[in-house]
């Protein structure tokens, strides 16, 4: 079976989550992803940082199925090689910040000249023109500008941020969505686009009907913990060894919840019969609810919502996520060998349901496809790739991708040829 992007190359010149998760995606999709590192590895690479038997979790992760080529854009042999490339590729995927990749003479306008049809995007902190467009950003900094702190955490407690980099990998999806349709729009069109992802217009945009309510009600949302602003029971229950939500939003489901406690009259009564009265008599259904449920067991009242079909979940840590039965059923729980510490399990990309449409290549050693990349795409001889490799040009790992042997790597990328600004 032929994955969805097969025989589509994209460059990416990404560090660390908002510049590297779009390429992870279109990876998973069959494309061919050259990652265009520094001689000194994408940041993403900082061991120090999320780590997992020496390597980081976030490059292990993010750069998983992309083949790995170190060069040195700010030398003019290394901007040459790098817009080679762009000649034989689709797209291109970068996240540095506004005006770093027109000083490096590898913008827009540079790539369109090395291929006129190419595609690119842009993560950027805040957007490529305004105000505060050169403002450093990370993910932290960019939910709360947008708001997303200020909602988010209990009513009496200080703002907090989503849990995970909710900016980065905003940015990221709107970026991989983006080069999806420069390239449809490139087969009709036969033309080049350029995207600009702002991070910052990624998660203002996804405020959605809130932002909307606030801006035409003057009302601003607050916070509310797992509670719901218009829906009511909506929330997390402490139950005897943890926690479990119910979101009861229509009618049949409360009903149904009544039935389950005991409470039928609480489906007649006027402070509770429908959720415009249970929203104005919030406390009342919860002190209820709560009082039902705090001497319970978890997984006993799990099943008990489910066979009144009412809307339940626990509240699962990711052990629990990691081992639970449907999210194997759904294949969401992966793992390839890396070549230094062995087995990594991942989660995989959603919508890829098909066991051949499932990749399994590891995240790629520094350097590790430089000599294959430039011998099979470019045409450059082994002895051309060591030269440039000792003036400090390009880097190569060792080992059989290396200079020295990539003969074989060479013939299989000939046949198949046709500073960050995130958190």
């Amino acid at each position: 079976m032929t994955r969805m992007l097969s025989g589509i190359t994209v460059l990416e010149l990404g560090q660390v989550i908002a510049g590297t998760y779009a390429g992870t995606i279109l990876s998973d999709m069959g494309a061919e992803v050259i990652k265009i590192e520094p001689l000194r590895g994408d940041t993403n690479r900082n061991p120090n940082i999320a780590p997992v038997r020496g390597e980081s979790a976030i490059h292990l992760f993010g750069n998983r199925g992309k083949k790995s080529v170190a060069l040195d854009l700010k030398d003019p042999r290394g901007r040459d090689l790098f817009l080679r490339l762009v000649g034989t590729a689709d797209a291109v995927v970068d996240n540095f910040r506004p005006g770093v990749l027109a000083r490096l003479g590898v913008d827009h306008a540079a790539l369109r000249e090395a291929n006129p049809e190419i595609v690119t995007a842009s993560v950027t902190g805040f957007g490529e023109d305004g105000p505060a467009r050169d403002r450093p950003a990370f993910d932290l900094v960019v939910q709360a500008y947008t708001g997303h702190l200020s909602i988010t955490g209990e009513p009496d407690g200080p703002p907090a941020r989503v849990g995970v980099p909710f900016a980065d990998l905003a940015g990221s999806l709107f970026a991989c969505l983006a080069v999806l349709g420069g390239l449809c729009g490139r087969l009709r069109q036969r033309q080049d686009f350029h995207v600009d992802v702002g991070m910052l217009d990624s998660l203002v945009s996804l405020l959605a009907y809130d932002a909307l309510h606030q801006m035409n009600t003057g009302e601003l949302p607050l916070r509310m913990g797992t509670a719901h602003a218009h829906i009511v029971p909506w929330q997390a229950f402490a139950v005897q060894d943890g926690y479990v939500v119910i979101a009861a939003r229509d009618e049949k489901f409360w009903r149904a919840l009544c039935d389950m406690i005991g409470r039928p009259d609480l489906k007649d009564d006027p402070r509770t019969r429908d959720n415009k009265a249970r929203v104005a008599n919030r406390e009342l259904v919860v002190d209820t609810l709560a009082a039902c449920f705090a001497s319970r067991r978890r997984d006993e009242l799990l099943a008990e919502l489910q066979a009144h079909d009412v809307p339940a979940a626990p509240v699962n840590d990711l052990a629990e996520v990691a081992a639970d039965p449907q999210v194997a059923a759904r294949g969401l729980v992966q793992a390839y060998d890396h070549p230094t510490i062995g087995p990594v399990r991942y989660v995989a990309t959603p919508f890829l349901r098909a066991p051949e449409d499932r990749p399994h290549a590891h995240a790629p050693l520094l350097g590790e496809h430089t000599a294959a990349v430039l011998t099979g795409r470019l045409g450059l001889s082994d002895a051309e790739v060591a030269d440039l490799a000792a003036a400090g040009v390009v880097g190569v790992a060792p080992g059989p991708e290396g200079a020295a042997g990539a003969a074989e790597a060479a013939e299989a990328e000939a046949a198949g040829a046709g500073s960050a600004h995130s958190g």
